[in-house]
């Protein structure tokens, strides 16, 4: 789900490398529909690879979810050839064994943080009629199960977002989940639910046009696209102080020497001028962060989701609410 603005995102120094690569098209395995956060990402990430490289890199997507996807690419071969997408939902899934048969740490190799991400708060206005995230958790408090929660699928960000703050806040509304955040919007945009917790990447455009209303964004400071809509932190919404990141992983069996040649390319691309103007339009920059130094933030934010979770009795409260809904 999220991580507060690491310590490790820092400039890792380019490794020697004596593979070639690539010297052919390479696929990216972009594990939810077209639409959201992910997806978004991804399209930015092809078209600057294709700057850098001159090859092209060809999204493939998957709409059965993030981790169903993250298995689907630990097991593709690892040739260089096969890349996924994936962001920190991943870690919470590991935590709550969401898949007995994936493993984030033994069966995915990270090769570059490509983004940290504010979660945003959004509501149909025609739907719910509040001002301010005070008056929302209010209304949520006075009118049990009257709202429903949009979330881009069992196990998402967004999903993960959604149920800390309906345990920390002691909320009671319906989830529905949908196969990506791009046709949950869709259904949120028609007033077919009435709320999410969404990536700035994917519901920004629909906030601008006023079709939804921002509430709040996660983290520890606004967002300067959204001057007006506060952070968590100065909320005291704890349960969304943080930040999601998105990351570039390999199928774990990739060589070392791999590795470096994939890492030094996305080490280009980190300084591509034009990537760097597309994300901050979005209200984010590329990750900056490589091989080891990523691989250690990984592993840390696993064990940190585990000990949070373990802390809240979670996993037991995620079981009872997925069999609920």
């Amino acid at each position: 789900m999220a991580v507060a603005a690491p310590a490790w995102a820092q400039t890792a120094k380019t490794r020697r490398h004596s593979v070639d690569w690539p010297s052919q098209a390479v696929n990216l395995i972009v594990p939810f529909p077209a639409g959201g956060s992910s997806a978004i990402l991804a399209k930015q990430v092809a078209l600057s690879f294709e700057r850098t490289t001159a090859q092209s890199l060809r999204l493939q997507y998957l709409g059965g979810g993030g981790v169903q996807g993250a298995s689907f690419a630990a097991k593709a071969q690892a040739n260089g050839q096969n890349i996924f997408i994936g962001g920190s939902h991943l870690a919470v899934a590991r935590t709550l064994s969401v898949d007995e048969d994936f493993d984030l740490i033994e069966d995915l190799r990270p090769l570059a943080l490509v983004a940290l991400v504010p979660q945003v708060v959004v509501i149909n206005p025609e739907r719910i009629r509040v001002r301010t995230a005070m008056e929302w958790l209010a209304d949520l408090a006075r009118k049990p199960m009257r709202y429903r929660m949009a979330t881009a699928g069992v196990g998402s960000s967004s999903h993960v977002s959604a149920e800390i703050l309906r345990y920390q806040e002691s909320l009671r509304f319906d989830f529905v989940h949908f196969r990506g955040a791009g046709p949950a919007l869709q259904d949120l945009l028609a007033g077919s639910v009435d709320m999410m917790v969404d990536g700035l990447i994917s519901c920004l455009p629909h906030v601008r046009s006023g079709r939804l209303k921002a509430l709040l964004v996660t983290g520890r400071q606004r967002v300067a696209l959204l001057p007006d809509v506060p952070c968590a932190l100065e909320m005291g919404v704890h349960a969304l102080d943080s930040l999601t990141w998105y990351g570039l992983f390999a199928p774990s069996q990739l060589t070392d020497a791999q590795a470096q040649a994939m890492q030094a390319v996305f080490m280009q691309m980190g300084r591509d001028a034009t990537l760097q103007n597309n994300l901050a339009a979005m209200g984010i920059h590329w990750g900056d962060l490589y091989g080891e130094e990523f691989a250690a933030m990984v592993r840390q934010e696993t064990l940190q989701w585990a000990q949070r979770l373990k802390s809240m009795g979670f996993k037991q409260q995620w079981l009872k609410n997925t069999e609920e809904n």
